[in-house]
């Protein structure tokens, strides 16, 4: 029979061996633990600007020219689609026209005092050609992430004034009777490229006049389409005779999407914001595009601008006005 000492030291061997397996057994069950455990969620990825896929436009940016959006407005007419009212529905009639004069028209929505915009031209033209009025506002340049605001940033980081975007929207009145002209003037200017000149009164005197290039193509009217109207269908070939790259649009006007966008794709261009039913392209639609589009929203969220625009405007719920709008296509 061992001593009283030997069975003191076997007890505790007994007992070291038991704590050692314990430990190895909660070493391994924490190891397995860790094992499982998922890494922390990473924040979800900022989405990109819409003008981060158009080198060129963000090329003139850093130049320090103007971010440039023209909008056709081809002027309601009675004889297309009812305007609501004789007066709102004269083709040619720019004070009260359902698009231009009245209270939800283009130019009313940009003239208003709390709009933003400051009217730099207004010209009187002819008879196809209404009118034109050139608007302008400086944006924050942050978003658009162009290198010239990084040089310029002050020390605690604020903007400076070399760090703003000049952004001008030219509207452009065409006689409703003359929509056909409105709807090839969009096709050119989003799939060829154009140039508008002003004066600017606010330059100094021997340099007020200023020739800039449209970055982006707008309409805002009948859908034309709807009538028997076609664009016209592009080919390859016709992208290489170009002498300007296509500039990216957007067209409000009702199922704007099944009649403009492929047609605007195959040539090039990329309808920004289109609709999918019936709707009233009104001015506080323009003027929150042309807004998003300054600010270098990403396609998911102009398109989401224009539904809450609308659906405040229209009184109607975001719901209702987000089954007006084509989703962004990735």
């Amino acid at each position: 029979m061992p001593s009283r000492t030997v069975r003191m030291l076997i007890a505790a061997a007994i007992l070291l061996c038991s704590t050692a397996a314990t430990a190895e057994k909660l070493g391994k069950t924490r190891s397995s633990g860790a094992s499982k455990s998922k890494p922390p969620a990473s924040a979800p990825k900022a989405e990109a600007g819409w003008g981060d896929a158009y080198p060129s436009i963000k090329t003139d940016l850093e130049a320090g020219r103007p971010l440039l959006i023209h909008v056709t407005v081809p002027l309601c007419s009675n004889a297309q689609i009812d305007c609501g009212a004789s007066w709102a529905g004269q083709p040619g009639r720019l004070e009260t026209n359902l698009y231009w004069g009245a209270i939800f028209g283009a130019r009313r929505i940009f003239d208003g005092k709390r709009s933003g915009w400051e009217r730099v031209e207004v010209k009187q033209q002819d008879d196809v050609y209404l009118e034109r009025v050139v608007y302008r506002r400086y944006v924050s340049a942050k978003n658009w992430k162009l290198a010239r605001c990084t040089k310029h940033a002050t020390a605690a980081g604020e903007q400076s004034p070399e760090c703003r975007i000049e952004q001008l929207v030219v509207l452009q009145a065409v006689h409703g009777s003359k929509i056909d002209r409105a709807v090839d003037d969009l096709w050119k200017n989003a799939t060829e490229g154009a140039t508008v000149s002003f004066n600017d009164p606010k330059r100094p005197e021997g340099k007020q006049l200023r020739s800039e290039t449209i970055h982006v193509a707008g309409y805002a009217g009948h859908n034309r389409l709807m009538d028997g109207k076609r664009l016209p269908s592009p080919t390859p070939a016709d992208a290489l005779k170009r002498p300007q790259p296509a500039h990216p649009a957007f067209v409000l006007a009702c199922y704007s999407d099944r009649y403009f966008s492929n047609s605007l794709e195959q040539a090039g261009s990329k309808n920004l914001v289109s609709t999918q039913t019936l709707m009233a392209p009104e001015g506080y639609l323009v003027d929150a595009v042309a807004k998003g589009l300054g600010e270098n929203d990403s396609d998911n969220q102009l398109t989401e601008r224009a539904i809450r625009t609308y659906a405040k405007w229209q009184r109607i719920s975001v719901g209702q006005a987000r089954r007006t709008f084509r989703a962004a296509k990735r």
